[in-house]
Formats: structure tokens, sequence, C-alpha cells
């Protein structure tokens, strides 16, 4: 995969990691109330514990918002933000009776929020930053002259030290794993890559064997039908000159039908004119056979990546509507999103169940399903809607084509 597509599903992770961590803070919210209600310190400070209180609230539900409204896709304002978490928490803290208060618990706690990002050295870090938070907050036991005052900080800070230690190895776990899986992912997308050259290949072959082979002997039929109707016309029988129009007529049909055949494997117009071309032409096509009207709004600059899997995968929808949807109205859809391309199919026919495509890909079918799993690895996104009153299927895939790969024909 490339670099490009590896900072973008990193940049999704962290943004998704960022909204479990807000939301996670509304209900933190709770214990941190409580403990500031029945107060064990005789320096309990009311005033301020509430005030720092309201701004922890206020503060979780303005970063809730804002990682909806703006995704956060970097490190550094992640560890801005959990930082942010620790200050409120050791005012908190310290206005609630520093190392004597149930808020030090939010130390042991805390460093958990970081396991999400998976990156052992972010979690060693923040979990740094709770113990030096955690000693400025008992710095009034720290330097006091009463061991009994100064060793249940010390204690605390092992047991922060420790769960720090485990945090980061679960951490170094989990992004062993995901690196695993898209070691995976990379390996799928190159045999995926050798089967969907291997398939353009044979596709191509066989359309150039069926056009220089049966459909060339069939025409050559049809010209041979066609002279003994000439040398017939005038002596034989009507019967023998019925029997050879309605030969010509099965040969003709015949030698379209192939003609069909061979476009639906090897498409020239998709090389030739381009995407937009090849989809009308297609649309037009499928139109006949399943008896609807197609709209088209294709919007599209110029040649794009992945052209040759767009067109399969409109294809593959197009032939479904045919099948199953009983339409009489469809829409093809194809526009550049900002660095996607993004086609989309519309149909008024009757829907179906979108969960049956992935049970059909387990099953082994091959089909819809299996585009899925091409434009996924492909770097895009394949999503379908339907229901009673038709079905919408999108696919997105990125418009530039991923340095190296080869441009093949549709398969």
């Amino acid at each position: 995969m490339t670099t490009r597509w590896r900072e973008q599903q990193l940049g999704e992770m962290i943004a998704q990691s960022s909204r479990y961590v807000a939301w996670s803070r509304l209900p933190f919210f709770v214990p941190l109330f409580m403990a500031g209600q029945n107060p064990s310190a005789d320096y309990f400070h009311r005033e301020w514990f509430d005030a720092l209180l309201g701004v922890y609230l206020v503060w979780s539900l303005a970063r809730l918002v804002w990682v909806y409204r703006r995704p956060v896709t970097s490190v550094g304002s992640a560890v801005a933000a959990l930082v942010v978490d620790l200050l409120i928490i050791t005012g908190l803290a310290v206005t609630a009776g520093g190392q004597d208060s149930p808020v030090r618990y939010a130390y042991f706690i805390w460093p958990l929020a970081s396991v999400l990002w998976q990156m052992p050295r972010m979690t060693a870090a923040l979990g740094v930053v709770c113990m030096a938070a955690y000693a400025a907050m008992s710095l009034p036991h720290l330097l006091a002259d009463n061991e009994e005052e100064s060793w249940p900080v010390v204690v605390d800070e092992v047991y922060v030290l420790w769960i720090m230690g485990v945090c980061t190895l679960i951490a170094m776990l989990l992004g062993r794993r995901t690196r695993t899986v898209s070691d995976l992912l990379d390996t799928r997308e190159l045999l995926l890559d050798d089967a969907l050259a291997a398939e353009t290949r044979e596709r191509a072959d066989l359309a150039d064997a069926l056009h220089d082979g049966a459909v060339q002997t069939l025409l050559a039929a049809l010209h041979d039908l066609e002279e003994v109707e000439e040398v017939e016309a005038g002596s034989g029988p009507e019967g023998g000159s019925a029997a050879l129009r309605r030969a010509q007529t099965e040969v003709r049909r015949t030698v379209t039908e192939m003609r069909e055949i061979i476009f639906d494997l090897h498409p020239q117009i998709l090389a030739a004119a381009g995407l937009a071309a090849a989809l009308e032409a297609a649309g037009e096509r499928f139109a006949r056979r399943g008896g609807f009207t197609v709209h088209y709004d294709l919007r599209l600059p110029g040649r794009v990546g992945h052209e040759a899997l767009l067109y399969s995968a409109a294809r593959e929808l197009l032939s479904n509507v045919v099948k199953h949807a009983h339409a009489s109205q469809v829409w093809i859809r194809l526009a550049v999103d900002v660095d996607e391309t993004v086609l989309t199919v519309r149909d008024d026919g009757t829907g179906f169940d979108p969960g049956v495509v992935q049970r059909r890909l387990k099953e082994g079918h091959i089909g819809l399903a299996s585009h899925y799993v091409r434009v996924e690895s492909a770097g895009g996104r394949f999503s379908v809607d339907s229901g009673p009153d038709g079905t919408t299927a999108e696919v997105r895939l990125p418009s530039e084509a991923a340095p190296g790969a080869r441009p093949t024909s549709a398969p």
C-alpha cells in the first residue's frame, strides 16, 4: 500500500481514538464529582474545586463537539488534550486535599486512554507526565519530614509506574497486531492485483480468439448463405429461400450476441475514449437487456486511476439490476470528490438485504461480493443502501493510481 494510504489510515485511527477518549471524559465526571462530596482532608477548598469541576465539564463537552466537527488526525493535538485533562485533574486533586483526596485515583486510570492510539512511546510519555503531575500535587507530603506523610506518595508513584509499564506493553502488542494485519492486507492487495491482471489477460485473449475465430467463421458462413440465396433467387423454391433467410437471421443474431460478449470481455472503448464513454455504452446495453431507462450524470474532468475497477463495478451493479431489481429507471453518476472518484448507481427497483453480500462472499460466491474486496483492497470504499423503493450503491476510489500501478483494461 502507498505511503499516502498508510498516513490516511493512521489519521483515521487517531480521529476515531480521539472520539472514544472524548466520550470517556463525560462519565469520568461522575467519580470526580463524587470525590468532592465527602472530603476527608482538612484543607478542602470547596469553591475552587467546584469551579474546576465546572471547567472540566465544559472542556469535556467542547472537546467532544470539536473532534466531530474537526477530526483530530495528529498525535500532537491528541497529546495536548490529554495534558489539559491532567492539568485540570491536578487542580482538582490539590483543591480536594492533595494526596489524601480520592481524586488521586485518576492518575492510575488516565494512562489507559492512551492505549487506544497503539503508540507505546506516547503511552510511556503520558505515564511520565502522570507521575510528574502526581508528584507536583503531592509536593507538600514529599517535603514533609514525617516519613508517614511521604511514604504513601512513593507507593502511589510505584503503582502509577507499574500501570504505565503495562499500558505501554499493551499499546506495543496492539501496534504489532495492527502492523501484522496491515502486512496481510498488503499481501492480499498484491495477490488481488495479480489475479486481476491474469483475469484481464485471459479475457483479452478470449475476446481476441472469439473475434478472430468464431465470429469470422460465422461471417464467412453468412456470406456463403447470401451467395446461395442469390443463386436460388430465380429458380429455387420459395420454401428453400425462406429457410435460407431464417438461417441468415440466426447467424446475424449469433454474430451480434458474440460481439456483445466480446465487448463485455474486453471493451476497447474504455482504453480509447475513457471511463465516461464506456459507462454510457455499458448503460445502453444493459438498458436494452433489462428494459429500463438510464439517466447519466458523468462529470469527469479527464482520466483517473482505477478506471478498470470502476467500470467493472458498474457493470456488475447494472447486471444485478437486470437480473434482480425489476427497475424502470436507473441513474448513473460519476464525479470527482476532492481526491476520490465517486461512482453511484441507483435504481427504483426492488431492494435486497446488503448483508447477503458479505454472506455470499464468505460462502465463496463471486460477483458483487468480490467487488467489495477489490475496491477495499485498492484503498476505496464500497457501500450499498437498499430498501423497498430501490437500491443505491456507491464506490469511492482514489482518483490517482498508486505509484507503480500497471494500467489495465477492464476485466
